[in-house]
């Protein structure tokens, strides 16, 4: 089965020989990432990737797969695992982050908050939380494909998705190995597209208004 396929089996059924299939595809590649970040943190990875796998796989289930289900058909298969072992290693910088202020205080700035950029909310664009969010995001990502246009589209794409649905910073987007920027670059990209699609989401609205 291809990458969609498989995920669209363990989103519709309760199909063990699709899950057992999807725990053989992806759990190395979701492991290495969640050790490689334990390392980035000073931690011993075999004291926390089991927990980490497991918070990971209850992510990616959240709604029936709802999320990864959606963007596995807008994208290819290499990019869908880029897309899931991100979702690991945010899972993971969180596990962190949290563990630190814990030990910290939470008054105290956790010290290694100046190594992230500080990442954006999916609320501050448009206001999402005001309307349904799956018609907004299909909103977006007709007019997205618009203005990402181009040789570069997916990519584009991709970076305006893992920005504002997972919340990453420009920085880590630029760490991606698919995505082959500079931060400064990845921040570009970002801003081009949010005033492309602003623009033409605006243009929309002021189109139908007319035509009441």
């Amino acid at each position: 089965m291809t990458v969609e396929e498989l995920i669209r089996s363990c989103a519709e059924s309760h199909d063990g020989a699709a899950w057992e299939e999807f725990v053989s595809r992806f759990q190395r590649p979701i492991s290495l990432s969640i050790k490689r970040t334990a390392c980035q943190w000073g931690k011993d990875p075999a004291q926390f990737v089991d927990d980490l796998l497991q918070e990971t796989y209850l992510k990616l289930c959240e709604d029936k797969c709802h999320a990864v289900l959606d963007f596995a058909r807008q994208h290819s298969e290499e990019v869908v695992l880029g897309y899931i072992k991100t979702i690991a290693i945010n899972l993971t910088h969180d596990h962190f982050k949290s563990l630190h202020s814990q030990k910290r205080g939470a008054g105290e700035t956790d010290q290694l908050n100046e190594n992230f950029d500080p990442a954006a909310q999916s609320a501050s664009f448009g206001g999402p939380a005001a309307m349904d969010r799956d018609i907004f995001l299909r909103q977006v990502n007709d007019q997205l494909q618009n203005c990402a246009a181009g040789c570069n589209q997916e990519r584009d794409c991709l970076i305006f998705w893992f920005y504002y649905l997972q919340g990453m910073s420009a920085k880590a987007i630029a760490a991606l190995a698919t995505v082959k920027l500079t931060a400064k670059g990845v921040e570009a990209v970002i801003f081009r597209l949010t005033r492309c699609v602003r623009e033409h989401l605006g243009n929309a609205g002021t189109a139908d208004s007319a035509e009441a």
